[in-house]
């Protein structure tokens, strides 16, 4: 985690983006994003192997800029898959993998009548593990170049806008 209390710069790129006008800020944080994006989209592509994954996982990889700084998201998605799961809410399992477990469901016959099956569930997905293995690893990676590439738009799209001049 990157602390902004000890970075100057980090503290100059934040000030800077509260003081500016809207138009300004809209063309930074459009700028940011850009170059945000361009860094964390193929990270979690690349770690994002199988099909699972990919619909899981990497739809919904974005990165928000705000006027203190910005997020980076993955399964951000609230469309649900076939099958019924939600992305944006049920994305554990696919990131850090679940126990294959057998479970006791209740089923229905068509004439009404409710009986208790046996199932084993998780199979689908790897086995647990402690750390993430897409956007948790993807994050770590580039964590600090995307910060770089947000000071920069920041102060690339102010001294554009300004024709280079200090004030």
């Amino acid at each position: 985690m990157i602390d902004v209390r000890r970075s100057p710069e980090l503290r100059a790129a934040i000030f800077a983006c509260k003081r500016v006008d809207a138009d300004l800020r809209k063309a930074i944080y459009a700028a940011s994003r850009t170059s945000v994006n361009a860094l964390w989209k193929p990270a979690v592509a690349k770690r994002a192997t199988d099909k699972m994954t990919q619909r899981i996982i990497l739809k919904g990889t974005r990165a928000a800029i705000r006027t203190d700084g910005f997020s980076l998201f993955a399964a951000s998605s609230k469309k649900p898959l076939r099958g019924g799961l939600v992305p944006a809410t049920q994305w554990q399992s696919a990131e850090f993998g679940a126990r294959v477990r057998k479970v006791d469901v209740e089923r229905r016959s068509r004439l009404g009548k409710t009986y208790r099956v046996s199932q084993t569930i998780n199979r689908q997905f790897r086995t647990r593990q402690k750390e993430g293995r897409v956007a948790y690893d993807a994050a770590s990676e580039v964590g600090t170049k995307t910060v770089v590439a947000w000071v920069q738009a920041v102060v690339t799209t102010i001294v554009n806008a300004t024709g280079g001049e200090r004030s």
